[in-house]
């Protein structure tokens, strides 16, 4: 028997009967064998093996017709299995799944909850109780929503099921070679789990040996915990891109849809320029191409780019375009000029890739001349046109199962096409991914979209949680948080603020406060002349981005309801408790005994020690900015959602007898409004010696001092 401990997840491995088993603390929580197919035949297939141990871990090699090898470590306090064989005859052999637990005994029950990490970009994410399942997809929109190749209890790149106080959270460790996932089997409770690293049907020549990537179990603590391990182990080992800047700006879509013009541009572009709001980026959206795949033929409304470019950059803004490259209409020029640049099935059919503007395929990216397209198309949107800012759409199409030019799984081909791009653009051009699959693209995009498309509603009743909709945006956002800054910069969608949409005053409140709180790119994107004064402060309180904040729940509930922001210059928070539900519910934050607090939205202090208890709307929250009590002034909110987070790089006090000065050093390209805490025996020096509980006072941007005396 070899046995790793990886601090408190032991997992034992029998190499006589390739059986895993998996325990902490004593207690089994799983028990399975290793599966590798290879042809027709399954190994190991042989009790005959021998043991190597060296700095990386065991490795246990089978003497069989394959070599099959198991090898385990350890990382990120938890244990690694990865499975290999190779190809020991004269011919080509196809690898199926490579799986280095089937798991077919579990410790999980009936009130298992089980995080399931959907496939691509729109795909659900939550945990939910293990009887539950999202709903169902149409069938038409199975490609475009789903991985077809999977069953549908499944969970993509990482899984966690928590049963009281029982954890198991697995997750592969690199998703460059496949389209990992976790296949799982329901009855009373968790029946069975497979850890599946497709092998596609590849090819293995003769001699060439295989290995699936590898697979890190953590069963000694909470789920959210070890996500969060995980994706920062996962980022490291795929050089995830992880910039400073963060996308703020306006986007086309949601007002002009695929009626945007170049007029429709400009004229927003000086409406910002008017409003005068410190955001970076003006993206013009899908609507300026004749068809999916004609990206540089242009529609009525568009005689050319490179001069819209330039308005928009005289403006100082980034001119950002959107495109959806590996994803082609029926009807464009490009499939008939081309029809085999496409993936086709093993009829020669093309693979459907879903219905948009009819019937949609899918690029085959390891193609010759398709590279060649690509860099010739993004060379042109980047060095002739002028953008350096490209929101990559409906990406799920360069993986799709089928025959293409090159043997290679889906995984390789998606991160071909993905490749030659990035190589043609240039490192400094920000990527944005969508519709994408998620784990394969690590490392080559710079922000992600992590959920659905957002909408002008909250939810409607009969979709599936793929389909644009507020809530649908919300789950996955919340639910995908821990993947901010260690995968890549987190894309949670526009902000939408006009007054005409059915969108509620609390649900445009709470979507502004998941995206100020959470730190991700931060865009908008109804017509600016629409936006009323209310709603442009909601907005203009949103910015700038924080670095990150704290999601409490994921892995334990369908939509967390607690949100952490903090704010270590001063050991502030801010903190928001959210209304998931269809109706008003009573709310309440208790403070300890050595904090103060502001209401954010209802703009009302807290006293020290106090609980905060409040009626919240539908789908809406309670945003409280908790600060240290003190007995001299002190920064007790902001105006800032967030309140202001890591933009607030320094406090300092210094007194000099009866009087004393509060230093702030805001990293923000605009005024920020602050409350400050005035406890009995202060009074601001600028306010004829009057005591007062609160001041609200406008500072920065940089450094401000605000002078008090004692009374």
């Amino acid at each position: 028997m070899v046995q790793v401990d990886g601090g408190g997840t032991v997992v034992r491995f029998v190499p006589e009967t390739a059986r895993v088993t998996v325990r902490t603390d004593g207690t089994t929580l799983a028990t399975g064998r290793v599966v590798i197919e290879l042809g027709a035949e399954r190994f190991p297939d042989t009790d005959a093996y021998h043991v190597e141990t060296d700095a990386d871990g065991t490795r246990v090699r089978y003497d069989d017709a394959a070599g099959t090898t198991v090898r385990l470590g350890e990382a990120a306090n938890g244990v690694t299995l990865t499975v290999s064989v190779a190809n020991e005859t004269e011919t080509p052999r196809p690898v199926g799944r490579l799986c280095p637990l089937a798991a077919e005994e579990l410790s999980f029950g009936p009130e298992t909850r089980l995080y399931r990490h959907g496939y691509q970009s729109w795909t659900p994410t939550a945990a939910l109780p293990v009887a539950e399942s999202f709903a169902p997809v149409e069938p038409v929109d199975v490609p475009m929503m789903t991985d077809v190749e999977a069953p549908r209890t499944t969970s993509h790149c990482q899984v966690g099921l928590t049963d009281g106080d029982r954890h198991l959270t697995a997750g592969f460790l690199d998703h460059s070679t496949y389209v990992n996932r976790f296949d799982y089997e329901r009855g009373e409770g968790v029946e069975s789990l497979t850890a599946v690293s497709p092998g596609d049907g590849v090819s293995l020549a003769p001699g060439e040996r295989v290995a699936s990537a590898p697979l890190w179990l953590d069963a000694s603590r909470p789920v959210d915990d070890a996500l969060a391990a995980l994706a920062e182990r996962t980022g490291e080992r795929m050089n995830a891109r992880v910039g400073e800047w963060v996308p703020t700006g306006w986007c086309s879509w949601y007002h002009y849809f695929t009626e945007v013009t170049a007029d429709d541009v400009r004229t927003n572009r000086a409406e910002l320029d008017e409003w005068g709001l410190p955001v970076e980026l003006v993206q013009l959206d899908d609507g300026y191409q004749t068809a999916f795949g004609d990206w540089r033929t242009l529609a009525d409304g568009f005689e050319e780019m490179s001069s819209l470019v330039a308005d928009v950059r005289d403006g100082g803004y980034t001119p950002g375009l959107w495109l959806a490259p590996f994803f082609v209409q029926a009807d464009a020029d490009l499939v008939a000029a081309h029809p085999d640049w496409l993936v086709t099935d093993g009829d020669g059919e093309f693979v459907s890739a879903g219905e948009r503007h009819g019937e949609m395929y899918g690029l085959d990216l390891t193609h010759p001349e398709v590279q060649t397209w690509l860099r010739e198309t993004f060379r042109t949107v980047v060095d002739e046109w002028g953008f350096d800012y490209l929101k990559l759409d409906f990406l799920y199409a360069g993986a799709l199962p089928g025959e293409r030019f090159a043997d290679v799984t889906r995984a390789e081909a998606y991160r071909e096409g993905l490749a030659t791009i990035r190589e043609a653009v240039g490192e400094e051009t920000h990527i944005l991914g969508c519709g994408a699959p998620q784990g394969q693209s690590v490392g080559l995009v710079d922000t992600m979209r992590v959920g659905p498309d957002t909408a002008e509603y909250w939810t409607r009743e009969g979709e599936s949680d793929s389909e644009p909709a507020h809530e649908n945006a919300i789950r996955n956002v919340l639910n995908r948080d821990y993947l901010h800054r260690e995968w890549w910069l987190n894309d949670p969608d526009c902000q939408l603020v006009r007054e005409t949409t059915e969108l509620s005053a609390a649900e445009r409140e709470a979507f502004a406060t998941v995206v100020a709180l959470t730190g991700g790119s931060n865009l908008f994107s109804d017509k600016i002349a629409d936006i009323g004064a209310a709603n442009r402060s909601l907005l203009e309180r949103s910015l700038p981005p924080v670095t990150e904040g704290t999601v409490d729940g994921v892995g334990r509930t369908e939509l967390p309801d607690r949100l952490v922001c903090e704010r270590a210059a001063d050991g502030g928070r801010a903190v928001a408790l959210f209304n998931w539900s269809d109706s008003a519910e009573t709310m309440s934050l208790s403070l300890a005994d050595d904090e103060r607090g502001w209401d954010a939205f209802e703009g009302e202090a807290i006293s020290v020690g106090e609980t905060v208890e409040r009626t919240v709307p539908a789908h809406g929250c309670l945003l409280v900015h908790v600060a240290p009590a003190s007995d001299r002034p002190h920064l007790l909110g902001t105006d800032n959602l967030a309140g202001l987070g890591s933009r607030l790089e320094r406090v300092a006090w210094s007194a000099d007898g009866s009087a004393g000065r509060l230093t702030l050093s805001i990293d923000a390209a605009m005024p920020q409004t602050v409350v400050i805490g005035v406890p009995d025996g202060w009074s601001d020096a600028a306010d004829d010696g009057d005591t007062m509980d609160t001041r609200t006072v406008t500072v920065g941007p940089g450094t401000a001092t605000l002078s008090f005396e004692r009374a």
